[in-house]
């Protein structure tokens, strides 16, 4: 994948994750423009445009998908996303399950597993496949990100922020990550820092109302400090 299509791919990927799937389609859609051959980009496509309701093209893209040579994993993980995407996050965990039983070195998959575990609060398992998609790739930011996710919502904010930092450091464009890394260093009293990330966020998400609030409310902790 090349650099301008990795961009737009990781753009398309922040906001399937914020909801925001116009913007995902627009980002999906000019990652292919730049790489019409790479097979995960047409994947993550195919999903998209299950999410956006448009069942047609989203068929005409798994079909050009299986044209490619897609993967029986790959086939599990599109049916874990369509899953997720209409909200049975139950079966999405099999298909993810299934998924690592097929290729069980892939750390996306434990990734994404982690990250529907987390979804139906089953937080031990969770931990697991965030802990075991790090094991697998170290320094891979997705990998990273669920892992601080999980640590997150498990209130175990200094080893949340350890992760959640190598995620931002592996990919500086990874916005959710961005996020929840700035909310962190906002609870450890780290306001520049924070104040920085939320900041880079609304230069891609402007008008983002969270991180508008969450920008006023630091500011106004630091007013308090220096007061």
């Amino acid at each position: 994948m090349s650099k301008p299509s990795i961009e737009f791919y990781n753009k398309a990927i922040d906001a399937v994750q914020s909801g925001k799937i116009q913007e995902a389609l627009a980002a999906v859609e000019n990652s292919l423009t730049e790489d019409p051959s790479d097979k995960q980009t047409w994947q993550l496509y195919a999903i998209i445009l299950n999410a956006a309701g448009r069942t047609e093209d989203a068929a005409k893209a798994t079909a050009k998908l299986q044209e490619m040579g897609i993967g029986e994993a790959d086939d599990l993980l599109m049916k874990a996303a369509g899953a997720a995407g209409s909200g049975d996050i139950k079966a999405a965990i099999g298909f993810y399950e299934a998924a690592i039983a097929v290729e069980p070195d892939r750390p996306e998959i434990h990734a994404s597993l982690a990250l529907a575990l987390m979804q139906c609060e089953y937080t031990a398992d969770a931990l697991s496949a965030a802990e075991k998609a790090v094991a697998l790739a170290p320094d891979d930011a997705h990998a990273n990100y669920a892992l601080g996710h999980v640590l997150r919502l498990t209130e175990k904010k200094d080893a949340a922020l350890v992760a959640l930092t190598k995620a931002v450091s592996a990919d500086p464009d990874f916005l959710i990550a961005l996020y929840e890394q700035g909310m962190l260093l906002a609870d450890a009293e780290r306001y520049e820092e924070a104040l920085e990330n939320f900041e880079k966020f609304l230069v891609e998400q402007p008008g983002d109302a969270s991180a508008t609030q969450a920008v006023a409310s630091i500011r106004a902790r630091m007013n308090g400090k220096t007061s």
